[in-house]
């Protein structure tokens, strides 16, 4: 199984990402695949109202 988190936060290691962290951490002993995603990091554009 992959477990994914995602961080809408600009900051990459303050609360919100520490506590994404911690629960990636504790999902990995089962056996999941996890990957944390730092949404800030993508190159996204938005509607333009086409």
């Amino acid at each position: 199984m992959k477990v994914f988190a995602f961080n809408g936060s600009p900051r990459k290691e303050w609360n919100t990402a520490t506590l994404l962290k911690k629960a990636l951490k504790g999902a990995e002993p089962p056996g999941a695949e996890t990957e944390l995603v730092h949404l800030y990091d993508l190159k996204y554009k938005g509607c333009i109202s086409c």
